[in-house]
């Protein structure tokens, strides 16, 4: 076989090993807390984004996560009932700041506790919209706007089957508050929420 044939058969073989594991792409993962990570953070920071998926077990997670513009899902196992992420009162319990978008998704957990300026309980923050649904956020407290949820210009968030109550901000809007953003709210009981005095 000459070097040129041999030369061909090898660039050929590579060529063809590239576009193989392109068309493969990542493999995805499960990424388990806490049997395999100790917090939701943790469980976050580690996720490839566009690829893994989060998933909680029951249980009280005492931390303030930010999805990092990540293309993730974090579920819980049980449910909002059964699965609590707690902010500490140390600022807002999720946080969406990195322009995440649709598929960077919050399913099935309480957030309670958060004190935040602007969104206590769910912080969308400038062109942020993710997917939120089945959570309950509750008693959180905002000290100007938007103690549950807070959509801040052109974050327009995908809220749906959650309930929004019990938290405390000092002016309006303190259930879900938005400004110059769009969020689709659908199915969601949005009560009980009032001005702190």
């Amino acid at each position: 076989m000459s070097k040129n044939n041999l030369y061909a058969m090898i660039t050929m073989a590579i060529m063809l090993l590239l576009i193989a594991v392109k068309c493969h792409g990542a493999e995805a993962a499960t990424l388990s807390v806490p049997s395999e990570y100790s917090t939701i953070q943790a469980a976050i920071d580690t996720a490839v984004s566009g690829v893994d998926t989060v998933i909680v077990d029951a249980g009280i997670y005492m931390e303030n996560i930010n999805f990092a513009g990540k293309a993730i899902t974090v579920r819980s196992i049980n449910g909002a009932t059964s699965t609590i992420i707690d902010g500490g009162n140390n600022g807002s319990v999720v946080t969406f700041n990195s322009g995440e978008g649709s598929n960077s998704v919050l399913d099935g957990f309480t957030i309670q506790h958060g004190y935040a300026s602007y969104g206590g309980g769910i912080l969308c923050w400038t062109t942020s919209s993710p997917t939120i649904i089945n959570c309950t956020i509750t008693d959180n407290k905002a000290t100007s706007y938007g103690s549950g949820i807070c959509c801040y210009y052109k974050s327009s968030p995908t809220i749906t089957n959650c309930t929004i109550t019990n938290n405390q901000a000092k002016y309006e809007a303190v259930g879900v508050f938005s400004y110059n953003s769009a969020p689709s709210i659908t199915n969601c009981v949005i009560s009980g929420n009032t001005i702190l005095p």
